[in-house]
C-alpha cells in the first residue's frame, strides 16, 4: 500500500515542479536548448541529484523496497537513441513527462507529442529484431555501473555525483544575456 501512495505522491510533485519551471512550455524548452534560459536543464539536474541520493539512501535503509535492474551499456544504441530523442525534444518541445503536464494545462500540441511517442514506440518495437538488436551488439559493455568501475560503494558515488550536480545547479546562472 505504501509503494502506490509514494508513486502517486512523487508523480504529483514532479508534475507540480515541471509546471512551476515551465518545462511544459515548448517555448521554454526552445529557450533552454538555445541556452538563453537553463531553468529546465537545472531542474532536470537537480531532480537527478535528489533522486539519486534518495534512492541510494533508501536502498541502504530498506533494501527489499528497491530493485535495481541495470541495463547493458551499448554505446552506439544509446547515442542513436539520444539523437532520436533529442531531435524529437527539440522539434516537438516536449519529453514524455512534460507532454503529460502540457495536456493537463490544456495544450493541444502536447497530445500530438504523446501520439508521436506512441508511434515511435511502435516503430521501435516493430523494427527491434531486424534493426535494433544488431545495433545493440556494437560496443556493448554489458551491465556496468559507475560504482563498479570506480570500485566504490554505490551510496558514496551517489552522494558525490549528486553534490556535484547540486553545486552546478546552484552556481550556474539561469538566464544568459545575449551578446
Amino acid at each position: 500500500m505504501l509503494i502506490p501512495f509514494l508513486s502517486i505522491l512523487i508523480g504529483v510533485a514532479m508534475g507540480f515542479f515541471i509546471q512551476r519551471v515551465r518545462a511544459s512550455s515548448p517555448a521554454m524548452i526552445a529557450r533552454n536548448l538555445r541556452l538563453e534560459n537553463i531553468s529546465v536543464i537545472k531542474f532536470m539536474a537537480l531532480t537527478i541529484a535528489v533522486g539519486m541520493i534518495v534512492v541510494y539512501s533508501l536502498s541502504l535503509v530498506i533494501p527489499q523496497l528497491l530493485h535495481f535492474d541495470v541495463k547493458p551499456t551499448y554505446v552506439v544504441g544509446v547515442l542513436l537513441g539520444g539523437l532520436v530523442f533529442g531531435v524529437g525534444f527539440g522539434v516537438g518541445g516536449y519529453c514524455p513527462g512534460t507532454c503529460v503536464v502540457g495536456i493537463g494545462e490544456g495544450r493541444k500540441d502536447a497530445i500530438v507529442a504523446i501520439l508521436g511517442g506512441v508511434v515511435g514506440a511502435l516503430a521501435f518495437t516493430l523494427t527491434y529484431t531486424t534493426l535494433v538488436e544488431p545495433i545493440i551488439k556494437i560496443a556493448n559493455f554489458g551491465k556496468i555501473t559507475l560504482p563498479e568501475v570506480l570500485h566504490l560503494p554505490s551510496i558514496l558515488v551517489a552522494l558525490v555525483v549528486g553534490e556535484i550536480f547540486i553545486a552546478v545547479v546552484r552556481f550556474l546562472p539561469t538566464e544568459f544575456k545575449k551578446g
